[in-house]
């Protein structure tokens, strides 16, 4: 997968813990499959018999390396970082869908997915998480039909009335679902990172 450093970094779209609940609350509300069909239908446009074979390994290099290590791509004595750290990203991913949802049934600091989802947050930043994942979806896509999109919706007067329209755009809709669905896993990262991270989620925050 090729790093796609040109394009712009975002600003934030969750800037608070309250934003990050509503908006996991949100988001929690449709069927777990929503998020978790974007990571199938990447695999499945990404065309990689590598990251299928590294996301089928993936327990076994958890075995062998720390999950930063294997996030970072810093690596040696591998010819496949990039696959590594793309499934790793994938994998990270799918874990956070369903752990999510557990706690939706079971919202205590102290459960033991909290321990897990947490080990993930740490593993990698949020903006570097965000990042990645646009870089694969990129590959997928193709980084002219990213640009062509990417100018589209900065030269419309963009409202929900044109969000609409962009399926129907003939020059757009091969790709849209796969744009429109990391946009809701961008916003299901920056949620879980603000709220997970904030001082009231800290089962060692005493005060």
């Amino acid at each position: 997968m090729k790093n796609y450093k040109s394009h712009k970094k975002e600003k934030k779209l969750i800037k608070s813990a309250e934003q990050a609940e509503k908006a996991l609350n949100m988001l929690l509300q449709n069927p777990k499959k929503n998020l978790e069909d974007g990571i199938s239908e990447l695999l499945g446009r990404l065309k990689n018999p590598k990251l299928d074979l590294m996301l089928e390994r993936y327990p076994d290099l958890l075995q062998e390396y720390d999950l930063k290590e294997l996030l970072s791509g810093n690596l040696e004595a591998t010819d496949d970082i990039e696959d590594i750290k793309t499934a790793g990203l994938l994998s990270c991913l799918h874990l956070l869908i369903h752990f999510c949802y557990e706690l939706k049934e079971n919202p205590n600091p102290h459960d033991k997915h909290f321990d897990s989802l947490r080990y993930i947050l740490d593993s990698i930043s949020c903006s570097r998480f965000v990042h990645e994942l646009l870089s694969a979806v990129i590959s997928a896509v193709g980084s002219e039909y990213y640009q062509k999109f990417q100018q589209r919706i900065q030269t419309l007067d963009f409202d929900l009335e044109n969000a609409l329209e962009l399926p129907n755009d003939p020059e757009l809709e091969q790709h849209i679902e796969l744009l429109a669905w990391f946009a809701l896993a961008r916003l299901f990262l920056e949620s879980v990172y603000a709220y997970c991270k904030s001082p009231d989620q800290n089962p060692n925050n005493t005060t």
